[in-house]
């Protein structure tokens, strides 16, 4: 016997389930040591902005087509299939599904209540997912073909600032790890993880690795940048936002009103909005102590100051380029 429609509608017993339009994610990068966790975790406390993990660097690199783990390879849109597409699409959906559930909700009350991060309950219709990760750097047009029209924000940090603190990372990793980091011979790959059993084969030269070689660093600060920035205004301006960190620091208020009119959240969402704008942001430094504005000169050597200024020298015109493209965006949309 076939059912009334209007109790076919009632019952959910419609051959077909509805089809609904799901907002495309919200991508957040920028160098190691930049400030992604910072806003990823500052932005999950919007009623729409859901944290999808911390970096899904695994599920990219084995379900996604982009190799994060031990090679952080470069991809563009050339690399894009369907299968990564159905499998990213996939992981996406089923995270958010997930955290649906009275676990997932108890899980985050949890994590509001230890570290004052994100939410509880979220507006599930309208909700972005929100996925963060400095490995995209060199994926700009990747990600931003396998989700088409969705956003990209990206953190920049001063040079010197970064390089001590990505220097203090990497000694770290190298205290704890015995691991070094390889820069490849070429405009796009990111850094190699280097085991000391392949240091010992000669398998890497020694000028290209990391503790070795400290003008890496800064390096691959202009490397990155240079080429993100480049992809991502190929991709269009109404889909990407650079951010300055130091300004998210001292101008917070600016920059969040900045972020948020560039994401067109809902309108009943302003007060939550201006929560965030008006909570204190705290430093949560995951390998240092002191001021991030200030505290790096302190942690670089004269001689480390020394070759970041060379660095910049021999690339002055990509140097100037990150940062007057950066600015420029600032400024225009500032008028």
């Amino acid at each position: 016997m076939k059912l009334h429609p209007k109790l076919r509608e009632i019952l959910n017993t419609h051959g077909e389930i509805k089809s609904y339009e799901y907002n495309m994610p919200l991508f957040i990068t920028g160098c190691m040591r930049s400030g992604t966790t910072l806003l990823h975790n500052s932005l999950s406390n919007h009623p729409q902005l859901l944290k999808i993990g911390f970096e899904l660097n695994k599920a990219w690199n084995d379900i996604g087509g982009a190799p994060i783990l031990k090679e952080c390879l470069y991809r563009n849109e050339k690399d894009v299939d369907p299968e990564y597409i159905y499998h990213m699409t996939n992981y996406f959906y089923d995270f958010i599904k997930e955290n649906k559930t009275l676990k997932r909700q108890l899980m985050r009350a949890n994590e509001l209540r230890k570290s004052k991060i994100g939410r509880v309950s979220y507006d599930w219709d309208n909700i972005i997912p929100v996925n963060k990760s400095p490995h995209f750097m060199n994926k700009i047009k990747y990600i931003g073909n396998i989700f088409p029209e969705s956003k990209i924000i990206m953190i920049n940090r001063d040079i010197f600032a970064h390089s001590a603190s990505q220097k203090v990372h990497f000694d770290n990793a190298y205290r704890r790890k015995r691991l070094m980091k390889y820069f490849p011979d070429d405009e796009k790959n990111c850094w190699t993880d280097v085991s000391h059993k392949e240091f010992l084969k000669n398998k890497y030269p020694s000028g290209q690795l990391y503790p070795n070689n400290f003008r890496l660093i800064p390096k691959m600060w202009i490397k990155l940048n240079f080429l993100a920035i480049n992809e991502l205004m190929e991709l269009g301006g109404g889909r990407f936002l650079f951010v300055k960190y130091e300004d998210l620091l001292d101008n917070k208020e600016k920059e969040y009103r900045r972020i948020f009119d560039f994401l067109s959240l809902k309108e009943e969402c302003k007060a939550a909005e201006e929560k965030i704008i008006a909570r204190d942001i705290t430093h949560k430094n995951t390998t240092t102590r002191g001021n991030p504005m200030k505290k790096w000169k302190k942690q670089l050597q004269p001689e480390e100051i020394e070759a970041i200024e060379e660095v910049i020298n021999e690339d002055v015109e990509k140097f100037n380029f990150i940062n007057n493209a950066i600015s420029y965006q600032q400024r225009d949309l500032l008028q």
